[in-house]
């Protein structure tokens, strides 16, 4: 990456137009001085939410037919300059007149409802009662609360169902009252409410007709947005910079070395003002990280991004090992070739419902399904169905020590363990290549050679697996290579008290960080056995009627689908983890920069 100074003239209509080029050149990284704060860009978030509420209203119009749109002259909104915006106002106006006719119709038919269970009484009938000096109050009572008032004489039982008694409070007093909630009388006559109901269903109609009209040039709606987010973008990028003497601005951020000469021609071409240099060491920490990998690699991208993974600008790219360990670990922690039938049906139905649309999305989820399947196959696992994994064709697939069922557990601990010293050891590995130039690479190799010490260890303490004798000359050697060689450029005697200082807690972190490996072994048991638990509950005793048969597929669907979704998590959970901590520890890299997002404005989002 290289920095870069832009100075532009800060002239409203220039700058803007010179930062809407910048955008569309779409390879600068902008780091804002300060914070864009301007009453411009308020204004245009505000309008931009406004375009975008107008835009989902009419979209409701997309596929249902209105049989008698309004006669509208577009060329009102084609047109005249702010037509958008009066298109706009003219959309959610009408949204605002729809919400309240609506409200209103079902107020009266509210209304027509009271009347039918109350009678046909009105307010002015008890206004009229109250001049006369007879003061009514309706109620709705429950059974208990009637019992109460029951016996009064100025109680009247209008009506009842079964759970409510309807009853009106008739007194001379108009100040009387019960301390019940009064049901409240409708202000229109019933007359008048068949007559309400048909001008509100007309205003909706008319309503329904004008939306679906100015549904037809809803592109302008969707065209003013465009322009509004670019101005948006233009806005933040402008206010993030600093102004000098309100005559010129300029702004930090970084480039691309390959992108250097196409932004030179493009600043030289319109006079900008610029300076590319080499970063400073303190603004190392602001440089952006532009991951460039394979092209079957970057299947990886979308879990690095959910948990934001972005290593730092002088951290190796691990995405390729990420990717493999990552398929890997997958298989084996869920482990079930039916489950993995299952994930990759379910992938391939929701990516025919997008049409194919080329995504590393899917690419990743037919990658982990089949690694998922083929882990399956080897093990013997179907839905955790030993009968299924000795029919003749899959028994033949199935490799013995790896079994589910009648494996050879011992092995597959080792196995656990040799892929966690593989796959730390490719960490140090890495990080050897990335110093290859300094001593520092010794240490790495070093460091190999402890972690197979380590893995000896492990192997003799969990599984009691006799150590070879090589395993005391591999720490040793290790030690003394990561001694010596681990902190060049100080003192020797100084960096080799350090380094022997810091060894010990290292070797303890490289235990832990292989025995960690185990997981995959426990968590794909767990997910056999829960499989194998649920079979067992449904099908255990035989189904002999049609409500067991029932209740056994109830059981099947609803356990092996939560066994599902707690493989899937698992894979989130110890599959992320493995690749993020155990192997990133290793390998020196922290995740801790910040991705290379340059400033992009879309052709077609410039207002032509």
């Amino acid at each position: 990456m290289k920095k870069l100074i832009l100075f532009l003239p800060d002239a409203e209509e220039d700058v803007d137009a010179d930062l809407t080029l910048l955008g569309q050149l779409g390879v600068v990284h902008v780091a804002p001085f300060q914070p864009a704060k301007h009453e411009s860009i308020e204004r245009v978030d505000a309008r931009i939410k406004q375009l975008q509420e107008a835009i989902s209203i009419l979209s409701r119009y997309d596929k249902t037919p209105v049989p008698d749109p309004v006669p509208i002259d577009y060329s009102v909104y084609i047109e005249n300059e702010r037509g958008a915006i009066e298109m706009m106002e003219k959309v959610l106006d009408s949204e605002h007149s729809r919400i309240y006719f609506e409200d209103k119709k079902q107020e009266h038919i509210r209304a027509v409802q009271w009347y039918n269970t109350w009678g046909t009484i009105s307010l002015a009938d008890v206004d009229e009662l109250r001049e006369k000096g007879v003061s009514i109050r309706l109620y709705k009572l429950d059974e208990k609360e009637y019992k109460l008032v029951s016996k009064r004489e100025d109680i009247q039982l209008v009506g009842k169902d079964e759970t409510t008694y309807r009853i009106a409070l008739v007194s001379s007093d108009e100040n009387e009252k019960l301390p019940f909630l009064e049901v409240e009388i409708p202000v229109e006559q019933y007359d008048e409410l068949t007559d309400l109901i048909a001008i509100t269903d007309e205003e909706l109609d008319h309503i329904e007709g004008l939306m679906a009209a100015l549904n037809t040039q809803k592109n302008l709606l969707e065209d003013a947005l465009q322009e509004r987010i670019r101005r948006f973008d233009v806005r933040n990028v402008q206010f993030g910079g600093i102004s000098i003497d309100n005559q010129v601005r300029f702004w930090k951020g970084f480039l691309p070395v390959d992108a250097v000469d196409q932004f030179v021609e493009t600043a030289e071409e319109h006079h900008w003002g610029y300076v590319i240099e080499e970063p400073l060491e303190e603004e190392m920490d602001e440089v952006p990280t532009l991951v460039r990998t394979s092209k079957w690699a970057e299947r990886i991208t979308p879990v690095m991004n959910f948990m934001g993974l972005v290593p730092g600008y002088r951290e190796m790219d691990v995405s390729r090992v990420f990717m493999i360990f990552f398929t890997f670990f997958t298989g084996i922690l869920v482990g079930d070739a039916g489950y993995g039938l299952v994930f990759l049906l379910v992938t391939l139905l929701v990516h025919r419902k997008q049409k194919f649309i080329k995504k590393v999305d899917f690419a990743l989820m037919y990658t982990l399904s089949s690694s998922i399947m083929i882990w399956g196959i080897l093990t013997g696992t179907y839905f955790g169905a030993e009968a299924i994994a000795d029919i003749p064709v899959l028994r033949e697939l199935k490799v013995t020590q790896l079994a589910s069922f009648g494996g050879d557990t011992v092995f597959i601990q080792k196995l656990m363990f040799l892929i966690g010293a593989i796959h730390l050891t490719i960490g140090h590995l890495q990080t050897a290549w990335k110093f290859h130039y300094s001593v520092k690479a010794i240490a790495q190799l070093g460091w190999v050679s402890i972690i197979w010490g380590l893995y000896f260890v492990v192997s003799q303490m969990v599984l009691s697996i006799p150590a070879p004798a090589i395993m005391m000359w591999l720490f040793i050697g290790g030690a003394v290579l990561v001694a010596f060689f681990s902190k060049p450029g100080t003192s020797f005697f100084k960096g080799l008290l350090s380094s022997l200082g810091d060894l010990p807690l290292s070797i303890i972190n490289g235990f832990s960080d292989i025995i960690s490996y185990i997981r995959l072994y426990a968590v794909g048991l767990s997910t056999v056995l829960m499989a194998s638990s649920f079979n067992q509950m449904a099908i255990g005793d035989g189904v002999t009627t049609l409500a067991s048969g029932i209740g056994a597929v109830i059981i099947l669907v609803l356990g092996h689908g939560l066994n599902m979704i707690l493989a899937a998590m698992a894979v989130i959970v110890h599959g992320v983890r493995l690749n993020m901590l155990e192997y990133a520890g290793h390998a020196d890299v922290e995740f801790s920069g910040n991705k290379y997002n340059p400033f992009k404005i879309k052709k077609q989002n410039l207002k032509k």
